[in-house]
């Protein structure tokens, strides 16, 4: 455990990358039992929720790598975000995290007006479509749109992007791949749909976005995830930067790759939102 608490310090230093937005206003809140933080922009243009689930193969992450990040896709999309601080394995291996992410949607949408969104990045992405999933399983109501960066949805290393990528990706190894889906899996099947959301019944989801770097040992994940979408009946749009980086924005949100994703996803929303009449 002590090499795993030096690797989540590393990874909580990617949240000094760059600076947060100034005039994102941050309050910590709990929600059915479960720690979240909510990011209020200064201007509101929408009245849904977007929840956010941070990347860091469910073994990594917090408010503290992600709060820069988080707080300038706010400024960008004018929404307020849920940051959802969930449990990381191993202590609280799966389906902890995805039971936080019910419980906190379970406990919003008591309010019948309650209207949202699910973004994440990297395993947070494999958990808003994971919970999108299970909410349509159990009958809760359903996000308006999932947004998801580089996502990780199969927890099996079996694409041929991690071969093609493997010399290319700065960022992810099959083996820490590898290593981190064991400590999620704590011996489960890597197939079940809760875990590997590529492989669930994808049909009756509202619209999804998926960006990814064309050059990440991820790209294939992205690539599936797009085309079980679109088989599956759901209206789906995939983007691929040529050459960016596993999770770029996490790392240099002033790129013209970031900035890119930016723009690119404030208008997937607005169009996702405006067909929904939400305005």
């Amino acid at each position: 455990m002590s090499n795993l608490t030096e690797e989540r310090g590393g990874f909580e230093s990617l949240g000094l990358s760059y600076p947060p937005v100034l005039n994102i206003k941050i309050e910590t809140v709990v929600i059915g039992d479960v720690v979240c933080h909510w990011f209020i922009p200064g201007n509101t243009i929408a009245t849904e929720t977007v929840i956010y689930f941070h990347g860091g193969g469910f073994i990594y992450g917090s408010l503290q790598s992600h709060r820069a990040m988080v707080s300038h896709i706010t400024q960008a999309i004018g929404r307020k975000i849920l940051f959802i601080e969930y449990v990381l394995a191993p202590e609280h291996p799966f389906p902890a995290a995805l039971h936080e992410a019910i419980a906190v949607i379970r406990e919003l949408t008591a309010d019948l007006d309650f209207r949202f969104g699910l973004m994440g990045d990297s395993a947070g992405g494999n958990l808003a479509i994971s919970t999108a999933l299970q909410l349509k399983t159990i009958g809760l109501p359903l996000p308006l749109y999932q947004v998801v960066i580089s996502p990780w949805v199969n927890m099996e290393t079996t694409y041929s992007s991690y071969s093609q990528n493997e010399k290319l990706d700065p960022i992810i190894s099959r083996d820490f791949v590898r290593y981190a889906a064991s400590l999620y899996a704590a011996g489960q099947s890597l197939k079940d749909p809760r875990m590997s959301p590529v492989h669930g019944d994808l049909g009756g989801l509202e619209p999804t976005l998926v960006l990814v770097g064309s050059t990440e040992v991820l790209r294939d994940d992205s690539l599936h995830l797009h085309t079980a979408l679109q088989n599956a009946g759901s209206s789906a749009v995939l983007k691929i930067f040529d050459k960016a980086n596993h999770v770029w924005t996490l790392t240099d949100i002033a790129s013209t790759d970031s900035q890119h994703a930016l723009t690119e996803i404030s208008m997937f929303l607005n169009m996702a939102t405006l067909k929904k009449r939400v305005y």
